[in-house]
């Protein structure tokens, strides 16, 4: 009987050894830093590929706890998750905004409580912010009007009609690649740019937008629309008008399961990197709560697929 007790006895030591150990280890495991992300959407396959990269890599870091939220393409929404961010103090916040307007001042607020604020893709209106980091849209769109320009005709002897479809005017994306494409093309006597609707990224949209369009302008040579959802868009209503060979269609993204995909089948003429800017973001996020100094401005270089270049992975634009 004695010896079952201190049988009994021992094991229940060892146990509470072993529970002792597991909470500090637990402890231990505990991540040293709590990381606010409040993505505007994930209806554009885009911003799907942005959260598992940027979710990869802080599942590789183990001093990384980040917390998800999407905002279901409303602004409100987003505002409601960044006084959420706020209110539970994070040690940083990344956010890609719906639009720039609606965002700047809980934007500003958050930087305003010391918690510091990496903008993702789609700048705000303050300055108030630790560090912006996207794709240089501006730059993006200008290749977009060079590599239209070539397929035209080159510089000086271009000669045709462009339809443009825009992603949601309201976002800064949208609006430098718009100005980014006409600074180039505009300066082509021979180019005329039509369209200019705001498709708001979608493709169900675009392919509206693009059927209407057909009705009206018969003879387009190119579209340019400001992602490939939207491009992929236009070449269905093409298609099913029996247009898609008459029409050259290049987008921007450069998703391998899209992008570079509908430019392998010949459904897209080329299309433009986008570049995900999550890693990144974290990145810049721990150098901040480690103490180091960052760059208030990070663009991400874009490259230019084409049906020549695409198996090779495409090339780099200066």
């Amino acid at each position: 009987m004695n010896n079952t007790r201190q049988r009994y006895g021992l094991t229940l030591i060892l146990l509470s050894a072993a529970a002792l150990a597991g909470c500090k280890d637990s402890e231990s495991a505990k991540a040293k830093y709590t990381i606010g992300f409040s993505q505007c959407t994930v209806k554009e396959p885009w911003r799907v590929l942005f959260n598992e990269r940027l979710e990869s890599a802080a599942r590789q870091n183990p001093d990384v706890k980040l917390t998800t939220l999407d905002a279901d393409d409303k602004t409100e929404e987003q505002v409601a998750q960044m006084k959420t961010f706020i209110r539970q103090r994070v040690d940083a916040i990344l956010i890609s905004p719906k639009e720039s307007a609606g965002l700047t001042r809980v934007v500003e607020e958050a930087t305003d409580a010391g918690i510091p604020v990496i903008v993702l893709d789609r700048n705000v209106n303050t300055e108030k912010y630790a560090s912006f980091i996207g794709g240089d849209n501006k730059a993006i769109g200008a290749a977009a009007g060079r590599y239209v320009v070539e397929q035209l005709g080159g510089a000086g002897q271009a000669k045709g009609i462009v339809y443009e479809i825009c992603g949601g005017l309201a976002s800064t994306p949208a609006q430098e690649r718009r100005d980014g494409f006409h600074e180039v093309v505009e300066k082509e006597a021979g180019i005329q740019i039509v369209g200019g609707l705001d498709g708001d990224w979608k493709k169900d949209s675009a392919q509206t937008i693009m059927q209407d369009a057909l009705k009206t302008n018969p003879n387009i040579d190119v579209v340019y629309a400001h992602n490939d959802p939207m491009a992929h868009g236009a070449y269905l209503a093409a298609k099913a008008a029996d247009r898609a060979g008459q029409i050259k269609f290049v987008g921007i993204d450069g998703n391998p399961d899209e992008g570079q995909r509908w430019v392998r089948t010949g459904e897209l003429t080329a299309t433009f990197l986008y570049p995900t800017p999550g890693e990144k973001g974290l990145e810049v996020a721990l150098d901040i709560l480690a103490g180091k100094d960052v760059e208030k401005h990070i663009s991400l270089p874009t490259r230019l697929f084409t049906k020549d270049n695409v198996a090779d992975g495409g090339e780099l634009i200066e």
